[in-house]
């Protein structure tokens, strides 16, 4: 396949127009010149083509501009903000909750988190291991004054450090391999249950580690809207489907994907309910004023992609009753 040779501002909007996409003037001129072809275009051409041609060309809908593109980037560029900040909120909470709970169920910080004692014998030895060369790695690269400090003036890095510093996949496994009592106490805060009342460390663990797959796409501004997850051969990675989502359209449940959906419906354990109404609500407002802005087709193309049937759904979800987050018992949970 031959390079695609170089073209100047104005033979971009000629090629535009010659895919049948409105592209005019100046203004037009200068959304090009701000955001890049390949970042516009490329990158957000798949809710607005409605097939391809004799030539494998895209096909666009009828009616698309260069506007259309524009208010499609401008909302992944918001939903990726307003995530992220929830995201990193979450994070950092579950964080602070493991390092307590962690040292609690280890006799107050008698066993050390580098003691592989401290983890759950119900977890394979070399697991146990392999997450504790990992946070010693990751501690020992780290460039923090107050890690080196501790490095440099004590025989230990105590818990709340580690929990601190490592990378969120890390943490996923040092939570993943705890002790029960660790794991079921935050399951008992956040009200995880499956349908038989157990304790759901499976959505607990499969949760943040689509929070931490959403939050890297964030971090490196990447497209947000259409991020997904499939299930690998054996099933793992897919949907959850918990209370919530068995509580809406029959729909949900038959997708196997992970979408923006399931991060929503998840930020409904992890928030108490009047900030989780505050986020729903923002969000059902900038896809009101993103139907707005482009073709219904295309709009309904983009819903899709984020997993929404309908976008009442999101009302409906909201709307579900749940059980408030109670942080004033945590300590007494085991």
């Amino acid at each position: 396949m031959a390079d695609k040779g170089f073209l100047t501002y104005n033979q971009q909007m000629r090629k535009l127009r010659d895919k049948g996409i409105d592209c005019n003037g100046s203004i037009d001129k200068g959304v090009l010149v701000k955001s890049g072809y390949f970042n516009l275009i490329n990158g957000y051409k798949t809710p607005f083509t409605c097939g391809v041609d004799a030539n494998g060309d895209h096909v666009y809908l009828p009616g698309t501009s260069i506007n259309h593109f524009c208010a499609l980037k401008q909302f992944d560029d918001n939903l990726r903000v307003l995530l992220l900040r929830y995201i990193t909120r979450v994070e950092e909470e579950v964080r602070t909750l493991t390092g307590y709970k962690f040292d609690q169920c280890n006799g107050n910080g008698k066993i050390t988190w580098f003691d592989t004692s401290a983890y759950s014998n119900r977890s394979r030895l070399q697991y146990r291991m392999n997450t504790i060369s990992s946070a010693y790695s990751e501690l020992s690269r780290s460039r923090l004054d107050y890690v080196r400090f501790y490095m440099d003036n004590h025989t230990a890095i105590p818990t709340w450090i580690m929990i601190k510093v490592i990378n969120f996949s890390t943490f996923i496994d040092v939570l993943s391999n705890s002790k029960t009592g660790v794991t079921h106490s935050i399951c008992r805060l956040y009200n995880m249950t499956d349908a038989n009342g157990h304790y759901d460390v499976k959505l607990l663990i499969g949760s943040l580690h689509w929070l931490r797959k959403v939050r890297n796409s964030c971090a490196h501004n990447e497209r947000i809207y259409c991020i997904k997850q499939s299930p690998d051969r054996r099933g793992n990675n897919g949907r959850i489907v918990e209370r919530y989502l068995r509580g809406m359209r029959r729909s949900y449940s038959r997708d196997s994907e992970k979408k923006i959906i399931d991060l929503l419906v998840y930020f409904k354990y992890y928030l108490p309910d009047k900030e989780y109404k505050v986020l729903i609500r923002e969000v059902y407002l900038m896809l009101e004023d993103l139907e707005k802005s482009i073709t219904p087709n295309a709009f309904d193309n983009i819903r899709g992609q984020m997993g929404i049937k309908r976008l009442e759904d999101l009302n409906d979800l909201m709307n579900m009753q749940t059980n408030d987050i109670d942080y004033n018992k945590f300590d007494t949970y085991v």
